[in-house]
């Protein structure tokens, strides 16, 4: 049986780009596995961000939001999401690029064996002159995978405060 897959998606200010951005992730994710969540973390968006995220919820019973009432920042945003969720492999959305479906898959189908690479979350390390970027192998395409086990070792345990859809998450509505 396949893992469990919650994706993390830090968010600030996004009213115009969230409805996109959800459902090409939610394409993808549907592909590769039925057990699977959405979180959208609100660091203390000033506009309608978080209205518009909780009309997505209505929609799609596999997205979650979690927001802060003022924003506190990327790694704080993601702290959040890995508490709220349950999955146990967690993509999180680096950055705003866009999303491959070839990446994401590649990345996924390496989540399936029993290999980790712990500290993907960390924040990035600061190049001096003359140093060259270094590519970590968990990233992908704006994107990093953990496995819940290893965040858990280096962060503690997490429980959902909602219950949690990852057992009945395929797109029934379809898409709007």
């Amino acid at each position: 049986m396949p893992r469990s897959l919650s994706v993390l998606l830090p968010v600030y200010n996004v009213q115009s780009t969230i409805v996109d951005t959800v459902r090409e992730i939610l394409d993808v994710v549907s592909e590769l596995t039925e057990r699977f969540e959405l979180v959208i973390i609100d660091d203390g968006s000033q506009d309608a961000t978080i209205e518009v995220i909780h009309e997505l919820t209505l929609d799609y019973p596999q997205v979650r939001v979690v927001s802060h009432r003022k924003c506190l920042g990327r790694e704080a945003a993601i702290c959040t999401g890995f508490q709220h969720s349950s999955g146990e492999i967690i993509f999180v959305r680096d950055d705003p690029s866009s999303l491959t479906s070839d990446a994401i898959s590649r990345l996924w189908h390496a989540a399936q064996e029993p290999v980790c690479v712990p500290g993907t979350l960390a924040a990035r390390p600061r190049r001096g002159k003359g140093q060259r970027k270094t590519h970590h192998p968990s990233r992908q395409a704006g994107y990093h995978m953990t496995d819940r086990r290893t965040m858990e070792r280096l962060h503690g345990s997490s429980q959902p405060t909602r219950p949690n859809f990852l057992g009945r998450s395929s797109l029934s509505r379809g898409k709007k």
